[in-house]
């Protein structure tokens, strides 16, 4: 029901009360019924992304005309004069500073030292027909910033007439104007301070209570969440139940070891999960590396599994390592590893790689809470709270330095048909049907860290010295809910991939059968390579 008198509206479905935009985006389906307020409730129910949204949609209907009418009936537009004739830049900046600290539209993201805003990005999957949109920060530009303020202000100046008459007339920004805005400390300090993207609702554990950042700006956390984010349903799924989702996501997969194999995807298919529950957002996790014996096997697939449920998409980094010979020069890896950071990333995948994978960038960031880098074509550095999660994949014959294998989970998958392509699957839109479930998917995660923290929150008991925190909660999770530990060491992925540590192993070991608890040097080394036809690819 509109009231024209008091430009508000009520749902007697949802028994909710609305103002007049509030009802516009009702209408527009940006929200629901359920957003609006109950009685005696006066929530802010359209804040940042929402209001421009709602403003957007608006002007794009009705025109120009219309809109001002609307700014001036709700008093959206504040006038505010310029810079110049009497006034500072500093009064300015403070000015836009108070109309914008409530406004939820722009941030100062301290990491970067740089306004931002969370750009919207719409992406379509014609093959799957996955609809998607990805949000990460966008730096704000002069150029952008002189119109984007006129959505809140009505610029104006003075001008004197050759009579000496003083006449007020509208006037924008210019570039210079909207700069020095945008890189004063007034304005940078009232704005609200953001560090992170939430792409979907997780459980955050805040002052020994679990709860859940807020759609839009939470303070709390620096955090945005979309309004459109797949929401917990806590009460949805029994734990039993959230088991039963889960393992039907996964029995398709041809897993080389049903248990160990397997409990490896579960864990990192929940990792990410979990970043809210560790001691902070950047707590380092473990490199999650698909393998499989032959192609088409669905490692990439299964890796795709972990974007489709925290981004909505699958997507897919550049191989690390294209051969023996032809890997990626770290600098090429450091510029996409900054990109990811800059734009707030979560999710970090390398797909099909081949041969040695030795990239100095990429063991240092997996293993680094703070990443500090120069940003690219700048001579700035920065420093960014490292919240990315990292997988790879490749097929048989990929080799790992030491280093990278004792930072890794392996999944395993292990295909006997002749024909990759003759196999039929229960559900053959596996990831549409996990975009399409995503809020009760997460419902069902939120299931197994409710079932741990109901336990008294135990820690797992396998160590992982690499990463002890995920150890204990990770390994706890996953073993309070009837699950195998992750990080029991799999002694048959590391014999496979750490080819140089088990090189290594047979040299000593026969160097020692040959000339037991005596001094050897380094030419009786050489003699026991070649004579044993050993890999001879160490400098003695």
């Amino acid at each position: 029901i509109l009231f024209k008198d008091t430009n508000t509206a009520f749902c007697h479905s949802s028994n909710r009360s609305f103002k007049l935009l509030e009802a516009y985006a009702l209408k527009k389906k940006i929200i629901r019924c359920m957003d609006g307020n109950s009685k005696g409730e006066s929530n802010k129910i359209l804040g940042g992304e929402l209001y421009t949204l709602v403003l957007d949609e608006f002007k794009n209907e009705f025109g120009v005309d219309k809109f001002n009418l609307l700014s001036r009936q709700l008093h959206i537009k504040k006038s505010v004069e310029l810079p110049g004739n009497n006034r500072l830049m500093s009064d300015f900046c403070d000015e836009l500073a108070e109309i914008y600290k409530s406004r939820n539209v722009l941030f100062f993201r301290a990491e970067s030292r740089e306004v931002v805003e969370i750009g919207r990005y719409r992406k379509i999957d014609k093959n799957d027909k996955i609809e998607s949109i990805e949000y990460g920060f966008v730096q704000t530009s002069g150029n952008r910033f002189i119109t984007l303020a006129e959505t809140f202000i009505q610029p104006w100046t003075q001008i004197f007439t050759k009579t000496g008459q003083t006449i007020t007339v509208k006037k924008s920004m210019n570039q210079t104007m909207a700069n020095a805005v945008l890189e004063s400390d007034i304005f940078q300090k009232q704005i609200p301070l953001i560090t992170r993207i939430f792409d979907i609702q997780i459980p955050i554990l805040f002052q020994g209570k679990l709860t859940f950042p807020k759609r839009g700006y939470d303070k709390r956390f620096g955090s945005w969440l979309p309004y459109n984010a797949p929401q917990i349903k806590p009460n949805l799924y029994t734990l039993e139940e959230s088991k039963n989702l889960i393992d039907k996501i996964f029995e398709e997969f041809c897993f080389k070891d049903s248990n160990v194999d397997k409990t490896h995807a579960i864990a990192g298919f929940i990792t990410p999960f979990l970043r809210g529950l560790f001691p902070t957002f950047s707590t380092r996790t473990p490199v999650f590396i698909y393998m499989a014996n032959r192609e088409r096997s669905g490692k990439d697939y299964l890796a795709g599994l972990t974007g489709m449920l925290y981004e909505g998409q699958n997507t897919e980094e550049p191989a690390i390592s294209h051969d023996e010979r032809n890997s990626n020069s770290t600098e090429e890896i450091r510029k996409k590893i900054m990109a990811c950071l800059m734009q707030g990333k979560k999710r970090f995948h390398s797909s099909n790689n081949k041969g040695l994978l030795n990239n100095s960038i990429f063991e240092g960031v997996t293993t680094a809470e703070v990443w500090s880098d120069r940003v690219l074509g700048k001579s700035t550095n920065v420093t960014f709270n490292n919240e990315m999660d990292y997988s790879l994949s490749g097929n048989l014959g990929i080799r790992l330095t030491p280093d990278l294998c004792n930072r890794a989970r392996i999944i395993n998958l292990h295909l006997v048909d002749e024909d990759a392509n003759a196999r039929k699957f229960n559900n053959p839109q596996l990831h549409q049907w996990v975009f399409n479930h995503r809020s009760d998917i997460i419902s069902a995660l939120y299931k197994l860290v409710e079932n741990w923290v109901a336990k008294g929150m135990p820690d797992g008991s396998v160590p992982f010295t690499s990463f002890p925190v995920w150890a204990k909660i990770c390994g706890g999770i996953m073993e309070t809910c009837g699950y195998q530990n992750p990080c029991k060491k799999d002694e048959t992925a590391i014999i496979s991939l750490d080819s140089e540590t088990e090189e290594m192993k047979a040299i000593f070991e026969e160097c020692y059968k040959q000339a037991p608890c005596k001094e050897i040097d380094k030419e009786f080394i050489q003699k026991v390579v070649e004579m044993n036809g050993f890999i001879a690819n160490y400098d003695f």
